[in-house]
């Protein structure tokens, strides 16, 4: 066996995490500077603690009427940089589910043909606001991320504040591993999200040191001013 071979077996597998963040109108102002003001810390919390960065990889993607990946899926010790967001228009979650799915399994693909193994991603999504799209076409969309038959389905932590509904993002989360947050009554932007975003933080470096025990979780995060909603599991 060759050298190279080797050094491919002994790499741990990789834990991937996506943000998938609301750039809609409604989140102009306190959201997303906060969002912006926190990515340096969390490249800096990821990235520089060599434990972490070996099995962690993320990615941003964004959406409004549309949905992009602002930071394609990295290392981010190798990440100078994340790149700010800016509002845009509208709030489809079709556009964020259906861009998962594709950037997901294109992911992977990639990542396999290079040698990466991979635990299950988690997706870590947040809005302030409820889909503006039709209701069949997120659901739809919904359904091929979560599909049961796809092995590279995510895990799902669904945080949402403003005009976000409970009943939305329980739906969002559905299954027996993932959990859905909604911001306290009269919490404000301007506090939720550094918190939340210090919780999401938290959460990955959590998540890989479960990865050296050789069986990862998704460990969601604790954010003060945010409360768990009872989401239905699924048989």
């Amino acid at each position: 066996m060759s050298s190279d071979a080797v050094g491919v077996e002994e790499r741990y597998a990789v834990f991937p995490f996506y943000l998938c963040l609301d750039v809609s109108a409604s989140m102009a102002g306190d959201p997303i500077d906060s969002v912006n003001r926190q990515m340096p810390l969390l490249r800096a919390s990821v990235g520089e603690d060599p434990a972490v960065a070996e099995v962690i990889r993320f990615a941003v993607v964004t959406f409004s009427d549309v949905a992009r990946t602002v930071l394609p899926l990295s290392d981010l010790s190798l990440v100078e940089a994340i790149p700010e967001v800016r509002p845009e228009g509208r709030t489809s979650y079709g556009a964020a589910f259906e861009h998962l799915r594709h950037t997901i399994e294109s992911d992977y693909q990639a990542g396999r043909a290079a040698g990466d193994r991979w635990y299950r991603p988690a997706v870590v999504f947040i809005s302030d606001g409820r889909p503006t799209d039709d209701e069949a076409r997120w659901h739809a969309a919904h359904a091929a991320l979560v599909d049961p038959g796809w092995k590279r389905r995510p895990n799902i932590l669904a945080f949402g504040f403003g005009q976000a509904d409970p009943a939305v993002l329980s739906a969002v989360v559905e299954g027996k591993a993932n959990r859905a947050f909604i911001a306290d009554e009269g919490a404000v932007p301007a506090t939720v999200v550094p918190e939340l975003m210090k919780g999401l933080i938290s959460s990955i470096v959590s998540s890989s040191a479960s990865v050296y025990s050789g069986e990862a979780q998704l460990s969601p995060p604790e954010v003060p001013g945010m409360t768990p909603i009872a989401v239905d599991q699924l048989d």
